[in-house]
């Protein structure tokens, strides 16, 4: 599977560096193509080859306890259900949503970016393997809520109100996605001292163990809230949590991003209308990250892994900063190939630390 996935991303590196020499037909088909074989990686990869995809396989044969199935979407039930009428194996599973995510992702980041190879190889470092090989589900509704993002701006907001709402099918937490309409394209000078602030303050939360959760109401998800506490306190949640924070060079090197891309909003944004916006999603995907740790390391890495999706469209903009055209595609994939080969390393250690 690692030959697989550093084929794949060796060529869409690869077309990258040529991609302005393309006509619309052959860029597109040769798009498809890298897109296809992503399916089929993701899809026919072996049970045990990624974190959760034993996880997965005792879901489709029903080896659940009765919360679980609770907070069970109602897709991956209908999904499971004619798989199991069928008599197919888990790589069934993987391939269907598989076969969903992708294409979505690929729409999206089609339509986000004027350099789409680019761009697809900022996803496949990173995002293609958390989402499309470990957290299936939210993969699916990340796609869509890149979407989101991009009808967004385009004041198609019907369209994006759509996207997020077909995401909460595929994974409840995507109703969270709903922030974005709280959202404005636009970053005035008074809320650039707000998002300096985001990561220092939320720093501060995070290695405090800040508990946000006694805040929130029961009627609107404080016992849930209370639960993940609770599991957090017992050491049960250890075994899903993943790399912590302080330890994940794939988010150290977003925060890094995320400074460069405010000073230089006004820039990037004449390139890629889509930046003041990814801004402030990804704001919130740190907030989500450090305020949410103190009940509850898992739930706060799955939503800032959500959010941070937006980092793409910042990573894709980032390559108007720099002049001329090649030096800025070596300086992007240089990046997306460290991210890359931390990410596999990531997989290696989490792999390890279910044995």
């Amino acid at each position: 599977m690692v030959v697989s996935l550093v084929l794949i991303f060796i060529a869409s590196l690869t077309l990258s560096f040529f991609e302005e020499r393309l006509n619309e037909r052959d860029k597109l088909i040769l798009y498809s193509l890298i897109g296809f074989a992503m399916i089929l990686v993701a899809g026919l990869r072996e049970p045990g080859s990624t974190p959760d995809s034993e996880g997965y396989e005792m879901m489709l044969q029903g080896n659940t306890n009765e919360t679980l199935e609770e907070a069970t979407e109602p897709t991956f039930i209908f999904i499971c259900s004619i798989i199991n009428s069928l008599s197919l194996g888990v790589n069934a599973l993987f391939l269907t949503y598989a076969f969903i995510s992708i294409p979505i992702h690929l729409f999206a980041l089609w339509k986000l970016s004027k350099k789409p190879f680019l761009t697809l190889t900022i996803y496949i470092s990173y995002y293609y393997m958390i989402h499309e090989m470990v957290q299936i589900r939210a993969g699916v509704a990340a796609a869509l809520f890149l979407c989101a993002i991009y009808f967004y701006v385009e004041k198609k907001k019907t369209h994006a109100l759509g996207c997020i709402l077909i995401g909460v099918l595929f994974h409840y937490s995507a109703t969270i996605g709903l922030v974005l309409f709280l959202m404005r394209d636009k970053i005035p000078v008074w809320q650039t001292y707000i998002l300096y602030l985001v990561v220092p303050i939320g720093l501060m939360a995070y290695f405090t163990n800040l508990d946000i959760s006694f805040l929130i109401p029961d009627e609107i998800g404080g016992a849930k809230l209370a639960a993940y506490r609770n599991l957090k306190d017992m050491g049960i949640e250890e075994v899903q949590s993943g790399i912590r924070f302080e330890g994940n060079p794939i988010i150290w090197i977003n925060i890094i991003l995320y400074y460069a891309s405010i000073y230089y909003r006004e820039y990037l944004n004449k390139y890629c209308k889509y930046t003041h916006i990814a801004i402030k999603v990804q704001a919130f995907a740190f907030c989500c990250l450090f305020f949410i740790n103190g009940f509850s390391q898992v739930v706060g890495n799955r939503f800032n892994d959500y959010f941070s999706v937006a980092s793409i469209i910042l990573w894709t903009a980032s390559f108007y900063a720099f002049q001329p055209q090649l030096l800025s595609k070596i300086v992007s994939n240089t990046i997306s190939t460290v991210r890359f080969v931390a990410s596999i390393l990531i997989y290696a250690l989490s792999l390890l630390s279910l044995e």
